[in-house]
Order: structure tokens, then sequence, then C-alpha cells
């Protein structure tokens, strides 16, 4: 006979912090939970082993599909839990050449044609023009300075 097991507070903690950015280190979930970062990573992986957890997995947002793509009918099409379609036809539909429409960083304005990258630590910033990209290495610099202050550390 299996004894099921019960979810605790940091079990809870840690999904309800994975269901908002699932892409999360282990460390910056701790950050977020104040639990420590290896009970995380243990706890995590047992609800991992246990079968609870079955993947991590992208949801899309077919908005951002550029309209004339096939991928943006299937928004409309027979939807299942919380309006996401089918994701087989969704993982069969994505293909090289799709496009996908994107939001300055800095403005909001849709990006029309090549955009401004701003890379930093682990992240890319996008933005329409070099004046959003500089506006925006003002404002955030020092922001900017401690993530990559904590990377190199």
């Amino acid at each position: 006979m299996t004894l099921p097991i019960e979810l605790d507070s940091f079990d809870v903690s840690i999904l309800k912090s994975l269901f908002k950015d699932g892409r999360k280190s282990f460390r910056q979930v701790s950050r977020e939970t104040g639990i420590s970062t290896p009970t995380v990573k243990a706890r995590f992986e047992r609800l991992v082993n246990i079968g609870f957890v079955k993947a991590v997995i992208p949801i899309i947002d077919l908005d951002k599909v550029q309209r004339n793509d096939s991928i943006s009918e299937l928004q409309t099409e027979g939807s299942n839990n919380h309006n996401q379609p089918d994701v087989e036809k969704v993982k069969s539909n994505i293909k090289k050449g799709l496009k996908i429409m994107m939001s300055c960083d800095f403005c909001h304005r849709s990006i029309a044609g090549d955009a401004q990258v701003m890379k930093f630590a682990n992240y890319e910033r996008f933005f329409c023009c070099a004046t959003c990209k500089s506006e925006y290495k003002r404002k955030y610099g020092g922001r900017i300075e401690a993530i990559n202050k904590r990377k190199d550390d």
C-alpha cells in the first residue's frame, strides 16, 4: 500500500513561484520564497520523481504570431483548458520562418523591421529604435549594473 504525499507550504510556495515563470533558477525561487536553494532543488526534484510535475513546457502566446501564419488560426479552433489550443497542433505548426510580433521593452510600441537588442547577464531586451534603447539604459542602468555584478560573483 502506498501512502500519499501531502504538499506542504514549501512545496506550494515553490510551485507558485514556478507557475509565474518556470524558467527561474532554483536560486531565484529561493530568493522569492525564502526557502534555501538546496531545499528548493530537493523539493522540486521530489515532485518530479513522484510524477507530480510531469514537464516544464513553454506556453505559447498565439497573439504574438503574425496573422498570416497558419499557427495563429489554431487560436480560434477547438481550445482546451485556459483557452489554449491543442498542444500537438501547435507543436506541429511551429516551423522555421514563423514570424513573432514584438513590442519595444521601453515604449511598448510594435517593433517593425530589425529590433535594437541589448544583452546583459542572461537577459535580452528589444527596442524599436536606438533612442528607446538608450533611454532604457539611462532609466535602468543601476539595475543592469547590479544584475551584471551578481552574474560575475
